[in-house]
Parts: structure tokens; C-alpha cells; sequence
């Protein structure tokens, strides 16, 4: 079995690469918005981002590996553009619904789509009041499903009419609270997604958001390396001591580990049952949340003191990522959960 990147993969990755260093964020301070933020999203729309996930659109099979490659990368260089939520999470979502118009708006860059989550971030939201709207900058309307029996609606409601903007611990992102139940206000939005459509849509948000956690460790990990090759201590570079050289094997074993079960459930999403692409999702996340943690922590201590300064993007790495460990379960509610399902299986035969 091949499990490497295709050569029109590689391409796109290295395109991505160029995007994301060109739209990086450099400190607290630089985070775009406004207009400067409206142009960055214009350059993921020519890129093609919001069609990977949509045949009808892109002409394409539905790739859940070439979405995440771009994630990466763009995590990598903490870029603030809304790629997670508007990029792939919502318009995951419309193709499910089978929302043609809306998708085409999306690709054509007339319409940004926000989706919305669970006061808790653990679930994708379903329009109740205190929901959280996921990547909200510059979004246009917010999406949200409601269940109908084992099928669900998706529905859509204009942005500024329903939320509040809040401080979040994510610098680079924009969180808005809903501040009331959107049921009467919302319009249906294509057809009812069929229960295993629904779970191959979750499993992609799950996939996306760990990808996410995987290209800041990528970023973490790269700066730690570099600058324990320049900075010295006792007339000796640290990247000589034994110390620091073992916490950042470490950390690359921690990322890789968390890279191969992304790139899994990145193709399962497409190509497993749906119980198995949600468990490979889980599986992801899970291992991604955890891993992340440690090695950006990892990295904050190889920097010393100046990780801990307003300037230095090791605190937005910090906080960018344990806001995604909560997005859509973290490793202590998705490992019971991987468990559960295992054992229920198990019951079965």
C-alpha cells in the first residue's frame, strides 16, 4: 500500500506552503482583519480550498487528504484566515445538504459560511442559545444542523443578526457567541443529510481540526529546532546538550505519530464505513489533542524566558492549541468514546 503523497499532492502542498508563509501571522499584534483579512480569504478561494469537498463544484472527487494538507499548512505559519471552519467545516456541510447554490456562491467567493458548535465546543452546534460560532471573522451567514429523527437539517441564519463577539484564549481566531435560539429565525437549507452522510461530515470537522494541531506542532517544533541551533549557553550552542536534544526527538515522534493518523482519517473520510471513518477521526483527534500540548510545551521551554513574552508567537501557538483540543472533544472524551464503540461492537458478533 502506497501511503505517500501524490505528485499533484505534492504540488499542492508546496503551493500551500508559499500561501501560508506569505499569509503567516508574526506576533499577537499582526493578526489581520478587516480588509486585510477579506484579501487573504480571496487567496484560498483562487487556491481552491472551499471545493475540495465538493464534487458538484469542482468537477472532482471529494478529497479529505488534499483538505488537510493545506490545513497543515496554513497552521503552520498560524495563519488567521478562517480555513478550518469557512474552508472545510461548513462547506462540508452544505455538499452533504446537497446546497448547490450556496456552494457555488462559496467557490465564486460571494459567500463565507461559519458553522457553529456547542457552548462546550464539543459537538457541532445545533442553534441553541449560548452555541459558539466556529471561525467567525468576515463570515456572512452561520450555519447549524437540527436532528430529525437520524437525519439532519442543515440551516443558515445571517451572522451579525444572531451572535456577539467574545475575547477568546485563540488570538488568531474569532469565536462569537449565538445570543438566542435561532429556530424561528433560521431558513432550511438543501435537503435532510442522511445519517451516514452526517457522520462522514463530523468525522471531517474532527479530521480537519486535528490537521490544525498537527501544522502548529509542525511550526512549534521547527522554530524550537532552529533556535536551539543559534543560541548559545556557556560558549556552546543548547542544540549539543543531550537534554534538549532528547525533548525535541521526543516531540517529532509525537508528531509524526499524530501526522499518520490525520492523513488516515483524512483518506477514510472518503474511502471507509462511516463507523470506521469515525472512529479513525477520533482516533486522530484524540492523539493530536494530547501530542500537541506536549510538543508545543516542549517548545516553550527549549525557548526559556522570551516564549513567554507578548512578541513571541509561542504563546499564540500555546493558546491556539488548547482551544482546538476542546473543539470537538479532546483526548479524555474521544478515547472513552473510541472505547465505547469498540466494546459495543465487540457485543455484537
Amino acid at each position: 500500500m502506497d501511503i505517500s503523497l501524490t505528485d499533484e499532492q505534492v504540488l499542492l502542498r508546496d503551493t500551500a506552503v508559499r500561501l501560508a508563509d506569505d499569509l503567516a501571522t508574526e506576533n499577537a499584534d499582526s493578526v489581520p482583519s478587516g480588509d486585510d483579512l477579506a484579501a487573504a480569504w480571496r487567496r484560498l478561494v483562487e487556491l481552491g480550498l472551499p471545493t475540495f469537498r465538493s464534487p458538484a463544484t469542482s468537477g472532482l472527487d471529494s478529497s479529505g487528504v488534499e483538505t488537510v494538507v493545506v490545513i497543515e499548512e496554513l497552521a503552520r505559519t498560524l495563519s488567521a484566515v478562517p480555513a478550518v471552519g469557512q474552508g472545510a467545516i461548513a462547506v462540508d456541510l452544505l455538499d452533504a445538504a446537497g446546497a448547490a447554490e450556496e456552494l457555488d456562491a462559496v467557490a465564486e467567493g460571494r459567500l463565507r459560511v461559519a458553522p457553529m458548535l456547542t457552548a462546550d465546543l464539543g459537538d457541532l452546534g445545533y442553534g441553541s442559545e449560548g452555541s459558539v460560532v466556529f471561525d467567525a471573522a468576515g463570515a456572512d451567514e452561520v450555519i447549524f444542523a437540527v436532528a430529525d429523527g437520524r437525519d439532519h437539517r442543515l440551516c443558515r441564519v445571517a451572522a451579525p443578526a444572531v451572535q456577539d463577539a467574545v475575547g477568546g484564549l485563540d488570538l488568531t481566531r474569532l469565536y462569537t457567541t449565538v445570543t438566542s435560539d435561532l429556530a424561528t429565525v433560521a431558513t432550511p437549507v438543501g435537503s435532510p443529510i442522511v445519517a451516514d452522510r452526517w457522520e462522514r461530515a463530523v468525522a471531517l470537522a474532527r479530521t480537519v481540526v486535528a490537521a490544525d494541531l498537527v501544522g502548529v506542532m509542525q511550526g512549534a517544533l521547527d522554530a524550537a529546532v532552529r533556535y536551539a541551533g543559534e543560541r548559545t549557553q556557556f560558549g556552546t550552542r543548547i542544540g549539543t546538550f543531550q537534554a534538549v536534544q532528547h525533548m525535541l526527538a521526543d516531540a517529532l515522534v509525537r508528531l509524526e505519530g499524530a501526522r499518520s493518523c490525520v492523513w488516515y482519517a483524512a483518506w477514510g473520510v472518503d474511502h471507509l464505513e462511516p463507523v470506521e471513518a469515525t472512529l479513525a477521526a477520533m482516533t486522530a483527534k484524540a492523539y493530536a489533542s494530547e501530542a500537541a500540548r506536549e510538543v508545543v510545551e516542549t517548545s516553550v521551554q527549549v525557548f526559556g524566558g522570551i516564549a513567554i513574552t507578548w512578541e513571541h508567537l509561542s504563546h499564540l501557538r500555546l493558546r491556539r492549541v488548547l482551544v482546538d483540543r476542546r473543539v470537538l472533544g479532546d483526548e479524555t472524551a474521544l478515547y472513552q468514546r473510541i472505547a465505547a464503540t469498540r466494546l459495543a461492537d465487540r457485543e455484537l458478533v
